[in-house]
């Protein structure tokens, strides 16, 4: 709570010392800001107040009342309109977004994919075992020739391997 006084008035002092001194007074009870003038209030933009005679109810600060009102004087020699801007910014969960923060972003995305890859290639990359040379030969026939001429009954290459065995019939 101590923490959010001090934001707003924070807030407000920044917005008092800009310009003019304001006839117009920013009050804070219990969790509704009230605007207080000694003449009339206009409001140029922002929120909708519901006006009580010379004090404007903004709402509660939890919903980040903001806007530009011109408290128009009422003494002979000032003339002049007195504007107070306005600003609550009251979100507890919000994070600002600048231009430093999204680059932090993207790079540290880029890392996290980089070192991502990185990772399935040293993993899946490389072969667990590795193979003699003769797997890695193909056995040639005599006389560079392509086809292996066919025989009685030898119909496959490799049909004269089990010449010996029994054939089941």
């Amino acid at each position: 709570m101590e923490h959010c006084r001090f934001l707003v008035g924070l807030i407000l002092a920044v917005l008092l010392s800009q310009g003019s001194p304001s006839k117009i007074t920013v009050e804070e009870l219990e969790d509704m800001v009230f605007l207080t003038c000694n003449a009339n209030i206009e409001r140029l933009e922002g929120t909708l107040p519901l006006p009580h005679g010379k004090m404007w109810n903004l709402g509660k600060r939890n919903l980040d009342p903001r806007g530009i009102y011109v408290c128009n004087g009422t003494d002979e020699q000032d003339h002049k309109r007195h504007f107070t801007q306005v600003y609550f910014r009251m979100c507890q969960n919000c994070v600002e977004l600048d231009s430093a923060t999204l680059a932090g972003i993207i790079i540290t995305d880029l890392i996290a994919t980089l070192l991502l890859a990185l990772g399935v290639y040293c993993f899946s990359g490389h072969e667990t075992g590795r193979f003699s040379k003769a797997a890695d030969t193909q056995v040639l026939l005599e006389n560079d020739q392509l086809y292996q001429p066919l025989r009685d009954r030898n119909d496959a290459q490799y049909s004269h391997l089990g010449e010996n065995w029994p054939r089941k019939k």
